[in-house]
């Protein structure tokens, strides 16, 4: 990091209420009316706050509705301020301890509401459960080998879970994920795991709002039913991965082997792995495919 950015950088946190926005924002992204409401100060007023420590380099925004959030941007996360920052949060401060009690309890009742909505619409299946379970996710870190996973981008998130369960293997974690509903879930449980390496949008799989080559790994979980739309998602998901990047697909109803199979060759790709998911529905199954360059551990095919 240059000297003139990290000036920066510390100037920026050098004030009460910045800091305090950098404690609150190690759980996770964060509207800035909750913020507003765990500082108590006003909405403004933290959005002028917000965007100092923004142009600072150490967050950054985006606009999901009416709502704008605010996380630790990757800049910031790969700067020293942020163990300082994570020491001050571990600390016994009592304002900090508060402003952490806040957003736990602000996150909780998201949650809930987010159910509630659900509910009335009808809408709750598989969000009060999880939609993966600790088996399923170490399962799935012996297909992709042993050591870091780098950046994750989960199509198809649903409720956070299997994102969450893999967080500690990520650099970045991100999630999309087009039900209003179930993004607040996620977000509610991904808070749960302290880290602020994750972030949930607003997506649908053929429109993806991510540059190219953005990940090492891209996971498309029960999108490609109806396959109608299965040249578009595998197009997206290829266009984001970055050359030696890997495709995970979990789906329960699959086209034939033979059509994805060629589709996925088509662009670029050759199915390494394809097993049944053990514990769940019959008709869900597990592809990994890779490009040339991917760095494999394990190849081949189990049924």
């Amino acid at each position: 990091m240059e000297l003139t950015q990290a000036v920066l950088q510390l100037a920026a946190a050098a004030e009460p209420s910045r800091l305090r926005l950098l404690v609150a924002l190690l759980s996770g992204e964060t509207r800035v009316g909750d913020l507003a409401a765990v500082l108590e100060q006003s909405q403004p007023r933290v959005s002028r706050h917000l965007r100092l420590l923004a142009e600072a380099g150490l967050v950054e925004s985006f606009r999901e509705g009416r709502s704008i959030y605010y996380r630790w941007s990757v800049q910031g996360l790969e700067a020293g301020i942020v163990s300082s920052v994570g020491a001050l949060a571990a600390g016994s401060d009592p304002t900090l301890a508060r402003d952490r009690e806040r957003v736990q309890k602000l996150s909780r009742q998201r949650e809930r509401d987010a159910l509630r909505r659900a509910l009335r619409a009808g809408r709750a299946r598989g969000l009060h459960g999880a939609d993966a379970d600790a088996g399923w996710a170490d399962l799935l870190l012996t297909t992709l080998g042993a050591g870091p996973l780098g950046d994750i981008l989960h199509v198809g998130c649903g409720s956070g879970e299997l994102l969450r369960l893999l967080l500690p293997e990520a650099r970045i974690a991100v999630g999309t994920e087009p039900s209003g509903h179930r993004r607040q879930v996620a977000r509610a449980r991904l808070r749960q795991g302290g880290l602020p390496r994750w972030t949930i949008r607003d997506a649908e799989p053929t429109q993806l709002p991510f540059e190219a080559d953005a990940f090492d790994l891209v996971i498309v979980q029960d999108a490609l039913s109806p396959v109608v739309e299965l040249r578009k998602i595998l197009a997206e998901a290829a266009r984001v991965l970055r050359p030696a990047g890997r495709l995970l697909i979990l789906d329960r109803i699959l086209p034939t082997d033979g059509e994805l199979s060629a589709r996925l060759a088509a662009l670029g790709f050759a199915v390494i792995r394809r097993q049944w998911l053990p514990g769940r529905a019959p008709d869900r199954a597990l592809f990994l495919a890779s490009r040339p360059g991917a760095n494999l551990t394990r190849t081949g095919t189990d049924d």
